[in-house]
């Protein structure tokens, strides 16, 4: 009985020496990375350009640089335009051609249909003819 609380000191003091191996890791990591932003600051802010960006742009303002590129907005549009037609006219032209075949097909298939229909009338009426006695050939 004298043995319990040492094993449980024990797992506590392992579980309080890992805790503070987790922090020293921690604390070890975030001053490397603070080092690190330090370079940062030690160069003047040499590597800052927000200001020269907001100078040059309000430079480009004063001295009247183009703003909005109408030109190039309005010849993408037409581009725009010409590569929509483009397509959706393939598209279109596609269905059209393919309702034509289907007509064609359609127009062709009566065409042969009627066509021997007749073959077979003119055929019966030879018959009928050559039955009644008068020489058609």
């Amino acid at each position: 009985c004298s043995k319990f609380p040492t094993v449980v000191f024990f797992s506590v003091t392992m579980m309080s020496l890992t805790r503070i191996a987790v922090l020293l890791v921690v604390v070890l990591a975030a001053v490397a990375h603070g080092q690190d932003q330090d370079q940062y600051y030690q160069d003047d802010y040499a590597n800052d350009n927000l200001y020269h960006d907001y100078a040059t742009r309000q430079n480009d303002k004063e001295v009247g640089a183009p703003g909005t590129p109408w030109g190039k907005i309005a010849a993408a549009t037409v581009v725009g335009w010409m590569v929509g037609g483009k397509f959706h006219s393939g598209k279109s032209a596609k269905k059209l051609n393919l309702k034509h075949k289907n007509d064609q097909k359609e127009l062709y298939t009566q065409y042969y249909n009627d066509v021997y229909t007749l073959k077979e009338q003119n055929g019966q009426l030879v018959q009928a003819l050559e039955q009644m006695g008068v020489a058609v050939r």
